[in-house]
């Protein structure tokens, strides 16, 4: 495998990976450390701020990475828009607060969208038993 860059953007930092467009890493509190996301300066086209693509778990670590980078790489500037690639909580977890913090758009499928706010009204304490037989059958 070859990779293009030796070492990988710290949390917080990012790499310029074409014009306009940086590579950010953010933590994930399980053995998968980290999600990809990335930040595309629309400004460069006339634009009004960053469109972000995935956008990291939903917690203290994912905002504080995301408070870096608003500081450092983004320079300062808004994010305007926020692409979800899918329903997964380390893609999409973070997309409510951007959207809040900069008034910022949503763009992700209308399954992805749905399933997302399935999960995020679904609470228990523990696991429902239909659940756990669900996933130890799946493996």
């Amino acid at each position: 495998m070859h990779f293009p860059y030796e070492d990988p953007p710290a949390p917080g930092t990012a790499i310029q990976v074409a014009e306009g467009v940086l590579w950010a890493r953010l933590p994930l509190p399980m053995r998968l450390d980290h999600v990809n996301v990335y930040m595309l300066d629309d400004r460069l086209h006339g634009g009004d701020g960053w469109t972000v693509i995935d956008t990291g778990f939903r917690g203290r670590a994912s905002r504080e990475a995301w408070e870096a980078l608003e500081a450092g790489p983004m320079g300062g500037a808004p994010v305007a828009r926020v692409i979800a690639t899918h329903h997964h909580p380390d893609h999409i977890g973070c997309a409510g607060w951007l959207m809040e913090r900069h008034g910022a758009g949503l763009t992700t499928t209308r399954t992805a969208w749905l399933l997302t706010r399935m999960l995020q009204l679904d609470h228990h304490d523990s696991p429902p038993p239909e659940n756990i037989r669900f996933y130890v059958e799946g493996g």
